[in-house]
């Protein structure tokens, strides 16, 4: 199905209140280089969080319908497959004409699955100065890991041309609630496996000042599929200046693959013994 951008409005299943949308501006800043933290003293409740960010900004009613992609990002539950503590790891990679190039790590940390099958998570996203440090979550249902590209996005557009991090996010929210998906198929260990793809761009009807056009074209594309543990096989953006075509920036996040903890403990042990020999 195609992209519909008449609607600016969000909608959302009737059994789900819309609330009052405060966007984690402190949420998203530089962390140290420590590795994940089983911490969840500060954790935000997970669905809360997904609830919040598929919902219109203030807008206090229960809205009747949802779009496809609202419905494949907000509300299924891309981590029911994965059944006892795990991690998820993802190749992060930026090609940039105006910053440096780099390519990092992106590592989801299922560190307890609830009785309910809902999970505990922590994350680490990138390292050193690209480094981005998320609280915890608990009772997830859903895959956090396109709310954090979209939210370290909309920060990293703030910083690049001084605009406001909300305008960026709400753009964001309110072209996925106009987006249906399109039913595609993609390669994965060899294997031709269904998907689906959400592309958008948030940007194209708005009016943007000289500072952020070069977004007005910036695309958005998901691809999901439930073949993949955690439903996310690849988020990418892709810039291109109208003025100067030269001008480009790429970011891609993509799937590696899955280890269980009690997997990642035997590879370890291995490694050790064998360093012994």
């Amino acid at each position: 199905m195609n992209t519909n951008n008449k609607s600016n409005s969000l909608f959302i299943q009737p059994y789900i209140l819309v609330v009052l949308f405060i966007f984690f501006c402190t949420n998203l800043y530089a962390g140290s280089e420590n590795d994940i933290t089983d911490d969840f003293s500060k954790a935000e409740d997970a669905e809360e969080k997904r609830a919040k960010w598929g919902t219109e900004e203030f807008k206090l009613e229960l809205i009747k319908e949802m779009s496809s992609a609202n419905i494949a990002l907000f509300i299924d539950e891309h981590l029911k497959s994965i059944k006892e503590p795990s991690r998820i790891f993802y190749k992060f990679e930026k090609e940039s004409t105006r910053e440096d190039n780099f390519i990092g790590n992106v590592v989801l940390n299922v560190v307890k699955v609830d009785d309910d099958n809902t999970k505990h998570i922590t994350f680490r996203y990138l390292k050193g100065r690209n480094k981005v440090r998320f609280p915890p979550q608990i009772g997830a249902k859903g895959n956090p890991v396109f709310m954090l590209f979209f939210e370290r996005d909309s920060r990293d557009m703030q910083r690049l041309t001084g605009g406001n991090a909300l305008f960026f996010r709400s753009r964001i929210r309110h072209t996925i609630a106009a987006t249906e998906i399109k039913d595609i198929e993609i390669k994965y260990k060899c294997q031709t496996i269904p998907a689906k793809e959400i592309s958008f761009q948030p940007f194209t009807d708005t009016v943007l000042k000289n500072r952020v056009s070069r977004y007005k074209t910036k695309k958005f594309i998901i691809v999901m599929s439930n073949n993949i543990p955690g439903y996310i096989y690849k988020i990418e953006t892709f810039i291109k200046d109208l003025d100067d075509p030269d001008d480009m920036v790429k970011e891609t996040l993509q799937f590696q693959g899955i280890r269980t903890n009690q997997e990642l403990r035997q590879e370890y042990k291995k490694r050790k013994e064998e360093s012994k020999i």
